[in-house]
Formats: C-alpha cells, sequence, structure tokens
C-alpha cells in the first residue's frame, strides 16, 4: 500500500469536508468540533479553513482514496510557546489504521514545521485516547507536564512536545 501525504489548497475544501465530517462521525469524542457544528458551515467557511498562509491542512491518501489529515498551525495562548507549531485534528480512517498512514502524516507535519523555522511540534491528547498517546510516544513526542480541561472538566488533555 502506497499512501501519498499532499498539502490541501482552497479549492479542496470538499475533499476537506468529506474527511472532517467521517472524522467527526468515527470519532466524536476526538475532537472540539462536531458532527452538527460542520454541518453549520458553507462553503466559504470550508475554503477559509484552506486559506491562511500560516497553517497547513495535510491529506493522506492510498490509491487515491482519502486515508487520513492532520493540520498544523502556530501555537498559540493556551501551549505558552511562540516558537512551537501546534499538531491538530489528527485522524486516520479505521480501514487504514496500522499500515503508516499516521506515520506519514505526522512525519509530513514535523518537516512543514521544520520549513516553518518552529522549534517545537506540539499536540493535545485526550487521556481517554491511550492508543493515540501511545503512538504519539513512539513518534518521538514526551509528555510535558501539563494536563488541562479546557471545554469540559471530565476530558483531561495532555500536552505533548517533540523537538525539532
Amino acid at each position: 500500500m502506497t499512501v501519498r501525504v499532499r498539502r490541501l489548497a482552497e479549492d479542496d475544501w470538499e475533499i476537506l469536508r468529506e474527511v472532517r465530517r467521517r472524522a467527526l462521525l468515527e470519532a466524536p469524542g476526538s475532537f472540539y468540533e462536531t458532527h452538527g457544528d460542520s454541518i453549520a458551515l458553507t462553503p466559504a467557511d470550508w475554503r477559509a479553513r484552506l486559506s491562511s498562509d500560516t497553517k497547513v491542512t495535510l491529506l493522506a491518501e492510498s490509491d487515491g482514496a482519502p486515508a487520513g489529515m492532520v493540520i498544523g498551525v502556530p501555537a498559540g495562548p493556551d501551549e505558552r510557546d511562540p516558537d512551537a507549531a501546534l499538531m491538530l485534528s489528527m485522524w486516520v480512517d479505521p480501514s487504514f489504521r496500522g499500515v503508516g498512514v499516521a506515520d506519514a502524516l505526522t512525519t509530513s507535519l514535523l518537516n512543514w514545521s521544520r520549513g516553518q523555522a518552529y522549534k517545537r511540534l506540539l499536540l493535545w491528547v485526550y487521556d481517554a485516547a491511550p492508543r493515540a498517546a501511545a503512538f504519539y510516544r513512539r513518534a518521538g513526542f514526551r509528555p510535558t507536564g501539563r494536563i488541562e480541561t479546557f471545554y469540559d472538566p471530565t476530558r483531561p488533555l495532555t500536552l505533548m512536545s517533540q523537538t525539532l
């Protein structure tokens, strides 16, 4: 199986919408946004998600089929690290799990982060997602010691970091 990762452009908004909605249906507890939130978005909203020069949306494909996605943005006030990028919305279609899609997406995002001259790549992972946390540890991320409950006090998140 060959996995190809590419950056989505504004004209790819329909692909983003499809993959994001699949992710929100398949793993609703993994994201801040809900499937209902995504239904309310207009084509202009989806295009706007792909029009920024400071963020990247990467799509993994296998034999032309969308297999997963990840987003990279500058770290924000929650992360308290202006020299870092932040990984958001990592998702791999269940039929492509365990075959290297997450590795390919992570490698591509690490490369993008280095190319943007960031010193670290950060991510938040739900404590209720031990498989995801284990993957991130295998990929070289380490817990920073910070645990937060931003929107739901019953769902702690751990901040992880990888030096670039």
